[in-house]
């Protein structure tokens, strides 16, 4: 269903997909993050797998916040009331979700299951977006590739019915991928006829009214690559109910965000075919902890048999109070091919499936120092 193939190396391919965005293509150990020399074929059928699988996780996961919402099942998630009102509130008034993605476990005769959803603040888009393509179009031109991701951006941001103010686009300036990830998301945005404007968050302002950037330009809309669980701790949150600005993602997603999500799902939807059992008590057998507000695979390990047996892999970063408590998941075989463990990130646009970027590690545990390797589809 997967196989991998080789080719030969661009010898200008950092600076090409550097060009494209992705500023740095190393890994902190110096290896390379982008793959070059190798790509994977995957079947079609595959693919058709992982878009319905992710079609139908959308789905449920927005029922589960539906849920969460008429139900005030906040307490959950230990939200502070600010948060637990600004994602209600964004709930009940219809606020339009952008981009999020699903990491799924998949292997060959079994249905794809959720890892996790990065539903608020995801990264690793320049790279499925925009490197994969060009890498398919220099080394197997013509062949298919499931990458909608750029096109569908830009029907989205149409879609989304801003006001006709400049759009601000805003994140933390010594975050190098979220600060690229910013600037390609400003471009699609142009490239819908929106005024797309890039700023540091710390350059938005108050006036007592409003936010305002340091000219005096009202924040009317604000997409941001900072995420809602420190954003909602933040003075700055406070003004938010009043401001009358659309916040990219609205405050809802934090629940989806959050890793605490699992357990819920597993509890409104049992033994749902694309779900790992999840709780936030340590589960019998083969399983995975993970800081419920933990971000890009930090702090998670990997445990043999729950909680009585030494972690057996993971991520070395150890969780700190700040990240939440650790929510138990069920271990998924994933794909191997040629002793790489693979993970599928499907892209949602507007709640759309709409690409695949595929990462793999050399164990089991593919977390943030996972590689990318680009695809086509045969």
């Amino acid at each position: 269903m997967v196989r991998a193939f080789s080719v030969r190396p661009r010898a200008d391919w950092q600076s090409r997909v550097e060009a494209l965005g992705l500023r740095d293509p190393f890994l902190a150990d110096g290896t390379p993050y982008w793959t070059e020399e190798r790509g994977y074929a995957v079947e079609k059928a595959q693919i058709d797998a992982l878009y319905d699988a992710a079609a139908e996780l959308e789905r449920i996961c927005l029922d589960a916040v539906d849920r969460i919402v008429q139900h005030d099942l906040f307490d959950r998630f230990d939200l502070p009331p600010l948060a637990a009102r600004l994602a209600g509130d964004s709930w009940d008034r219809g606020a339009r979700n952008l981009i999020g993605r699903f990491d799924l476990a998949f292997a060959p005769g079994g249905a794809p299951k959720l890892i996790e959803y990065n539903a608020d603040g995801a990264v690793a888009m320049i790279e499925a977006a925009r490197c994969q393509a060009e890498w398919r179009d220099h080394h197997r031109p013509g062949a298919p590739q499931w990458n909608e991701i750029e096109a569908h951006l830009h029907a989205a941001w149409g879609a989304l019915g801003l006001p006709r103010l400049p759009a601000h686009f805003a994140g933390l300036k010594d975050d190098a991928e979220a600060d690229a990830t910013l600037d390609w998301l400003a471009e699609t945005a142009r490239a819908a006829g929106i005024d797309a404007r890039r700023i540091d968050l710390d350059e938005i302002g108050w006036d007592g009214e409003k936010f305002v950037d340091l000219d005096g330009q009202t924040v009317r809309t604000l997409a941001k690559l900072y995420p809602w669980c420190w954003l909602a701790r933040d003075d700055f949150a406070r003004h938010i109910e009043f401001a009358n600005t659309t916040v990219i993602e609205p405050a809802w997603r934090l629940l989806l965000a959050d890793k605490r999500m699992l357990a819920l799902l597993w509890e409104m939807f049992p033994d749902h075919p694309n779900l790992l059992p999840a709780s936030l008590d340590p589960l019998a057998g083969p399983c995975a902890a993970k800081p419920a507000l933990g971000r890009d695979g930090a702090g998670v390990r990997l445990y043999a048999d729950g909680a009585d047996r030494p972690a057996t892999g993971g991520d070395t970063q150890a969780p700190t109070p700040e990240d939440g408590p650790l929510v138990w998941q069920e271990l998924a075989p994933s794909a191997a091919v040629d002793g790489k463990h693979l993970i599928a990130g499907v892209w949602c646009v507007a709640s759309q499936p709409s690409g695949l970027g595929l990462r793999e590690s050399d164990d089991a545990f593919v977390g943030g120092q996972a590689r990318f390797v680009p695809h086509i589809v045969e």
